[in-house]
Protein backbone atom coordinates (compact mmCIF):
# COMPACT_ATOMS: atom_id res chain seq x y z
CA UNK A 1 0.00 0.00 0.00
CA UNK A 2 1.31 3.44 -0.90
CA UNK A 3 0.77 6.24 1.73
CA UNK A 4 2.02 8.47 0.27
CA UNK A 5 -0.51 8.28 -2.26
CA UNK A 6 -3.42 11.72 -1.01
CA UNK A 7 -6.08 9.63 -1.76
CA UNK A 8 -4.94 6.51 0.39
CA UNK A 9 -3.72 9.01 3.26
CA UNK A 10 -6.36 10.69 3.84
CA UNK A 11 -8.77 7.95 3.09
CA UNK A 12 -7.22 6.02 5.84
CA UNK A 13 -7.25 9.11 7.85
CA UNK A 14 -10.45 10.01 7.99
CA UNK A 15 -11.66 6.74 8.50
CA UNK A 16 -9.23 5.89 11.83
CA UNK A 17 -10.28 9.39 13.43
CA UNK A 18 -14.16 8.68 12.54
CA UNK A 19 -14.30 4.99 13.59
CA UNK A 20 -11.92 5.54 17.01
CA UNK A 21 -14.55 8.81 17.77
CA UNK A 22 -17.94 6.42 17.05
CA UNK A 23 -15.75 3.50 19.33
CA UNK A 24 -14.68 6.29 21.85
CA UNK A 25 -18.67 6.76 22.42
CA UNK A 26 -19.52 3.18 22.30
CA UNK A 27 -17.28 2.11 24.60
CA UNK A 28 -17.83 5.24 27.04
CA UNK A 29 -21.52 4.75 26.98
CA UNK A 30 -21.15 1.23 27.53
CA UNK A 31 -18.77 1.55 30.21
CA UNK A 32 -21.27 3.79 32.25
CA UNK A 33 -24.11 1.84 31.67
CA UNK A 34 -22.06 -0.92 33.05
CA UNK A 35 -21.15 0.61 36.39
CA UNK A 36 -24.46 2.52 36.85
CA UNK A 37 -22.78 6.07 35.88
CA UNK A 38 -25.69 8.66 34.83
CA UNK A 39 -23.93 10.40 31.90
CA UNK A 40 -24.81 14.06 31.28
CA UNK A 41 -24.09 15.00 27.87
CA UNK A 42 -24.87 18.40 25.81
CA UNK A 43 -25.64 19.20 22.35
CA UNK A 44 -22.81 22.05 22.74
CA UNK A 45 -20.26 19.27 23.75
CA UNK A 46 -21.17 17.01 20.89
CA UNK A 47 -20.83 19.72 18.18
CA UNK A 48 -17.38 20.90 20.21
CA UNK A 49 -16.35 17.09 20.01
CA UNK A 50 -17.15 17.06 16.09
CA UNK A 51 -14.80 20.17 15.79
CA UNK A 52 -12.23 18.74 17.52
CA UNK A 53 -12.50 15.47 15.54
CA UNK A 54 -12.46 17.50 12.28
CA UNK A 55 -8.75 19.73 13.18
CA UNK A 56 -7.23 15.82 14.19
CA UNK A 57 -8.06 15.42 10.75
CA UNK A 58 -6.81 18.86 9.20
CA UNK A 59 -3.69 19.09 11.29
CA UNK A 60 -2.32 15.81 9.70
CA UNK A 61 -2.23 18.47 6.22
CA UNK A 62 1.17 20.03 7.54
CA UNK A 63 2.85 17.10 8.23
CA UNK A 64 1.53 15.24 5.00
CA UNK A 65 3.47 17.90 2.67
CA UNK A 66 6.49 17.73 4.63
CA UNK A 67 6.70 13.72 4.23
CA UNK A 68 5.72 14.11 0.44
CA UNK A 69 8.35 16.89 -0.14
CA UNK A 70 10.83 14.50 1.93
CA UNK A 71 11.67 16.72 4.99
CA UNK A 72 9.88 13.72 7.54
CA UNK A 73 11.61 10.92 6.52
CA UNK A 74 10.86 7.71 8.04
CA UNK A 75 12.79 4.81 9.02
CA UNK A 76 13.61 1.25 8.75
CA UNK A 77 14.05 0.84 12.15
CA UNK A 78 12.48 -2.11 14.26
CA UNK A 79 8.69 -1.22 14.58
CA UNK A 80 8.57 -1.60 18.48
CA UNK A 81 12.04 0.48 18.42
CA UNK A 82 9.93 2.95 16.97
CA UNK A 83 7.25 2.52 19.47
CA UNK A 84 8.96 2.43 22.44
CA UNK A 85 10.91 6.00 21.13
CA UNK A 86 8.28 8.05 20.43
CA UNK A 87 6.28 6.83 23.72
CA UNK A 88 9.06 7.89 26.07
CA UNK A 89 9.48 10.93 24.14
CA UNK A 90 5.71 11.74 24.19
CA UNK A 91 5.78 10.77 27.88
CA UNK A 92 8.37 13.35 28.80
CA UNK A 93 6.87 16.08 26.38
CA UNK A 94 3.38 16.01 27.43
CA UNK A 95 4.17 15.97 31.00
CA UNK A 96 6.03 19.33 30.42
CA UNK A 97 3.61 20.79 28.18
CA UNK A 98 0.69 19.70 30.28
CA UNK A 99 2.73 20.68 33.74
CA UNK A 100 3.25 24.37 32.12
CA UNK A 101 -0.43 24.50 30.91
CA UNK A 102 -1.13 24.87 34.82
CA UNK A 103 1.34 27.50 35.30
CA UNK A 104 1.57 30.03 32.20
CA UNK A 105 -1.53 32.40 31.94
CA UNK A 106 -2.03 31.77 28.70
CA UNK A 107 -1.42 28.14 28.20
CA UNK A 108 -3.94 27.90 31.21
CA UNK A 109 -6.94 29.61 29.86
CA UNK A 110 -6.17 27.31 26.54
CA UNK A 111 -6.39 24.17 28.68
CA UNK A 112 -9.04 24.89 31.05
CA UNK A 113 -11.84 24.39 28.45
CA UNK A 114 -10.78 20.41 29.24
CA UNK A 115 -11.48 20.81 33.15
CA UNK A 116 -14.85 21.62 32.50
CA UNK A 117 -15.19 17.64 33.37
CA UNK A 118 -14.23 17.38 36.54
CA UNK A 119 -16.29 15.55 38.49
CA UNK A 120 -17.85 13.35 36.07
CA UNK A 121 -16.20 12.36 32.39
CA UNK A 122 -18.71 11.39 29.47
CA UNK A 123 -18.57 9.74 26.35
CA UNK A 124 -16.80 12.89 24.57
CA UNK A 125 -14.46 14.34 27.64
CA UNK A 126 -11.54 13.01 25.70
CA UNK A 127 -12.61 15.64 22.66
CA UNK A 128 -13.47 18.31 24.99
CA UNK A 129 -11.02 20.59 24.69
CA UNK A 130 -10.04 23.82 22.99
CA UNK A 131 -9.25 24.01 19.36
CA UNK A 132 -5.86 24.98 20.03
CA UNK A 133 -5.11 22.39 22.30
CA UNK A 134 -5.63 19.81 19.36
CA UNK A 135 -3.56 21.84 17.06
CA UNK A 136 -0.26 22.09 19.51
CA UNK A 137 -0.72 18.40 20.14
CA UNK A 138 -0.96 17.94 16.09
CA UNK A 139 2.26 20.18 15.78
CA UNK A 140 3.80 18.51 18.05
CA UNK A 141 3.62 15.44 16.74
CA UNK A 142 4.65 16.78 13.47
CA UNK A 143 7.49 18.59 15.03
CA UNK A 144 8.88 15.24 16.93
CA UNK A 145 8.75 13.88 13.37
CA UNK A 146 10.72 16.24 11.77
CA UNK A 147 13.51 16.09 14.32
CA UNK A 148 13.46 12.40 14.63
CA UNK A 149 13.18 9.19 12.21
CA UNK A 150 10.72 7.30 13.43
CA UNK A 151 9.62 3.60 11.75
CA UNK A 152 6.36 4.72 10.29
CA UNK A 153 4.03 1.63 11.62
CA UNK A 154 5.64 2.33 14.84
CA UNK A 155 4.59 5.78 14.61
CA UNK A 156 1.08 4.80 14.03
CA UNK A 157 1.30 2.20 16.33
CA UNK A 158 1.87 5.40 19.02
CA UNK A 159 -0.59 7.24 17.50
CA UNK A 160 -3.81 4.07 18.20
CA UNK A 161 -2.04 3.94 21.30
CA UNK A 162 -2.25 7.37 22.07
CA UNK A 163 -6.22 7.18 21.61
CA UNK A 164 -6.95 3.95 23.36
CA UNK A 165 -5.09 5.49 26.35
CA UNK A 166 -6.66 8.75 26.32
CA UNK A 167 -9.94 6.72 26.42
CA UNK A 168 -8.94 4.42 29.15
CA UNK A 169 -7.84 7.65 30.96
CA UNK A 170 -11.01 9.01 30.67
CA UNK A 171 -13.61 6.85 31.75
CA UNK A 172 -15.64 7.20 35.13
CA UNK A 173 -13.21 5.44 37.88
CA UNK A 174 -14.53 2.69 39.51
CA UNK A 175 -11.77 1.67 41.66
CA UNK A 176 -9.45 3.71 43.82
CA UNK A 177 -6.12 2.51 41.67
CA UNK A 178 -4.15 5.54 40.67
CA UNK A 179 -1.62 3.07 39.40
CA UNK A 180 -1.06 -0.08 37.11
CA UNK A 181 2.16 -0.80 36.99
CA UNK A 182 4.12 1.74 35.77
CA UNK A 183 1.51 3.58 34.02
CA UNK A 184 -1.94 6.37 35.10
CA UNK A 185 -4.89 4.57 35.28
CA UNK A 186 -8.59 6.98 34.81
CA UNK A 187 -8.46 7.38 38.35
CA UNK A 188 -5.24 8.91 38.32
CA UNK A 189 -6.48 11.40 35.60
CA UNK A 190 -9.78 12.09 37.28
CA UNK A 191 -7.85 13.02 40.77
CA UNK A 192 -5.85 15.71 38.00
CA UNK A 193 -9.26 17.07 36.92
CA UNK A 194 -10.75 17.28 40.22
CA UNK A 195 -7.71 19.04 42.17
CA UNK A 196 -6.14 20.58 39.43
CA UNK A 197 -2.47 20.98 41.11
CA UNK A 198 -1.03 17.67 39.75
CA UNK A 199 -0.64 14.75 38.14
CA UNK A 200 0.45 15.70 34.89
CA UNK A 201 1.68 12.78 33.40
CA UNK A 202 -0.10 11.36 30.78
CA UNK A 203 0.68 7.63 30.50
CA UNK A 204 3.19 6.97 33.22
CA UNK A 205 3.33 8.56 36.61
CA UNK A 206 7.64 8.69 36.56
CA UNK A 207 7.53 12.57 35.90
CA UNK A 208 4.95 13.15 38.62
CA UNK A 209 7.28 10.92 40.99
CA UNK A 210 10.24 12.40 40.20
CA UNK A 211 9.70 16.14 40.08
CA UNK A 212 6.82 15.94 43.36
CA UNK A 213 3.52 16.35 41.46
CA UNK A 214 1.20 14.17 42.44
CA UNK A 215 -2.05 15.38 43.81
CA UNK A 216 -2.54 15.87 46.88
CA UNK A 217 -5.64 14.28 47.94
Amino acid sequence: MELKNPITFFSLLIIANIFTYILTIAISKLWNKIYNYQEDLLKKEIIGSILILCINIIIAIPGYILWVNDLIIFSEYNIWFSFVAVFLLMDFLMYALHYLSHRLSLLKKIHSKHHEHSDKFNSVSLYHMSPWEAIFFGLLLTLITVLFQFNIYGFILFLFFNWLYGLITHLNGNTYKPFLFIFTTNTFHKAHHKLNNGNFGFYTFFWDKLFKTEAKR
